[in-house]
This record gives structure tokens, sequence and C-alpha cells, in this order.
């Protein structure tokens, strides 16, 4: 049976290694102390926190197909909010989300659904690989110098597009179209009040501002009852200001939230920001996924599609596809 290294427990990873486990030996890496990547949250006293994606929607029947164990089991749940639209300060539409076209969330967070994904598989947390070596024909990992990993077969990397391309040799099929992927920074604000704000929404989309985002993340299905909200910068914007100081980036995100919502951002007893350096992108042209049949090496993740939840799965899936019949 083959045995490949997954570096990354994202959801592309964690889907990679769900589908590629019939078939071959598999072993994951992180960085982090969990899996889930930006299916990211934090807990504090009575609040939490979604600090990465907020939701996502279903297009296709394989990601519809994949997640329904999931909702089965209550690990995901629709999250029916009553959504508006900002231009500035001025609300421009308003609407609820049902299950015409869901939305979905993790429950009772949205590292949740990570966790979940993660628990039959092999996974080595707090462990970041630095480089890959080809010795006698197979793979080895480092983390620094200390090996991590030897006599591999295939690697797979499902990292973000800058740290993929930073991984891979310099004859990887492909390695400039990866190079030239440039995915965009965002910060996620998380407040927390002990006495709740008057708002006739739960999620905003922002038009017009330093923020494109703002969520009750409280109304979100089986959370804490402390009253959480959840903001996220523009991209460009948060781009544009990616060597600033975390303090300025808060305060500046303060006002504008308060600018925006009305809200007293003052008032809130909990104020906490996380720096996204690689978050987003916008819809690509390329390959799903890239796979290097020679070297046995290959690469997947949302920046090959799109920066949304569902393609983090498909390329995941169309790596998958591509790569079941050589292990086979």
């Amino acid at each position: 049976m083959s045995k490949i290294a997954i570096i990354g427990s994202g959801l592309a990873g964690l889907t990679l290694a769900h589908q590629l486990q019939p078939f071959a030996e598999i072993q994951l890496f992180d960085k982090a102390g969990h899996a889930g990547g930006r299916l990211a949250s934090r807990s504090v006293d009575q609040f939490s926190f979604d600090s990465g994606a907020q939701f996502f929607t279903v297009k296709t029947g394989r990601f519809a197909d994949f997640i329904q164990p999931l909702i089965k089991q209550r690990v995901i749940q629709r999250w029916d909010a009553n959504f508006v639209e900002f231009s500035g300060s001025k609300q421009i539409s308003r609407r609820t989300w049902n299950a015409d076209y869901p939305h979905y969330v993790g429950s009772s967070d949205m590292q949740a659904i990570g966790q979940t994904l993660a628990a039959s598989l092999n996974i080595q947390f707090n462990c970041k690989v630095t480089r890959l070596e080809q010795y006698n024909e197979k793979w080895q990992l480092f983390s620094d110098d200390q090996l991590v990993a030897e006599n591999l077969d295939w690697v797979i990397c499902c990292l973000p597009a800058k740290q993929t391309a930073d991984m891979l040799p310099d004859n990887f099929q492909n390695l400039n179209v990866i190079q030239q992927t440039q995915m965009q920074a965002c910060y996620a604000l998380m407040l927390g009040f002990d006495d709740a704000p008057e708002l006739n929404w739960q999620a905003a989309l922002v038009s017009d501002a330093i923020i494109s985002w703002m969520s009750v993340n409280s109304s979100k299905p089986s959370r804490p009852e402390g009253f959480s909200m959840v903001i996220q910068a523009n991209n460009a914007w948060a781009e544009k200001h990616l060597q600033q100081a975390n303090e300025i980036i808060q305060q500046l995100m303060l006002a504008e939230v308060q600018r925006v919502s009305g809200i007293n951002t003052a008032e809130a007893s909990h104020v906490d920001l996380k720096r996204w350096v690689y978050a987003n992108l916008p819809p690509q042209t390329g390959q799903p996924a890239y796979l290097d049949t020679q070297l046995k090496l290959a690469a997947c993740g949302d920046w090959c599609i799109q920066g949304r939840v569902e393609a983090a799965f498909s390329s995941a899936d169309a790596l998958a596809e591509k790569l079941i019949p050589r292990l086979i």
C-alpha cells in the first residue's frame, strides 16, 4: 500500500485524506494544534467567535453528499439569519435566509467540522513541515532539521498558494502557475457584549467601507448565549494594511463598525483581532488541483478555484479522482 503524507489539515487536506484512506496509508501534518484551517473558532468566557469562514453554501451534488453525514450528526446546521446589505451606513436590502438556498455553519462552532472529520485520521499536530527532500526515490519531510516522515511515495500540499509554492521543488509541473496565485489577507474583529445591542439583522454584507462583513455570531445555532459579533475587513484594505500594528487595525475597524452600524463599540466587554495573511481570492481559471506524476507530488486547496469553503472540497475531490487510479 502506498504511503502518502498530506501537509495541512484544513478542509482540503481532510477531504483528501478521507477519499484516499481506502487506497493508501495516510498521515497528515499541521503546524496548528487542531484541524480545520480557516474553519476556525475561539471561545472566551461566555462568548464564541467563528474567526475564519463565517458560513458556507452548497452548489454541487458531490459536496452535498459529502456533508450529509455531518448534517445528520448535527455537526452542520442551517443558519436562517436575518440578512441585510449596507452601502456605507445605509441599509439597501434585507431578506431572511431559508431552506430555499441554505446557508450552513458548524455546530457548536465552525471548528467542529474539522474536528469531526479529523477524528478518524492520523494527524500530527504542532508540526510545521519546512521542507521536503527526495532520497532513494522516496520523499522525506523535515521540520527545520528534524526528520518527521520518511519513505513516502507521495506528498501532497494542502496549504495556501504561497506556502505551497515555497514548499514544492523548482521542477514541479505548473509551479509557475501556483507562484502567480495571489491570495488576499483579512482581519477578523471579535466583539463580545454583556448588554446586547439592538439590531434588526444578524448577518450583513457591507460595501463602500473598510469592512465587508458583520455578523451576530451568537445568532448561529448551538452557540453560547453571550452576545458575540464577528466583523471582517475588506480584503483589499486588509492586504494594503497588512504590515500595520494590530492595535491600529483594531481601532480603525472599531470606528468603522460604529460608523456603518451605529453600534457603540466602546460598550464591548471583549475585543480581539485575528489576522489572516492568506484568506480569500477571486475565481480562478487554472486547474482545480495540480498533480506531478513524475515527482509524485501534488497540491490542492480553495486557491485553485475560489475563496469558498466548497472550493476547498472540490479541489481535493478533483485531485483524489486523478490520484486514486494510480494507487489501485
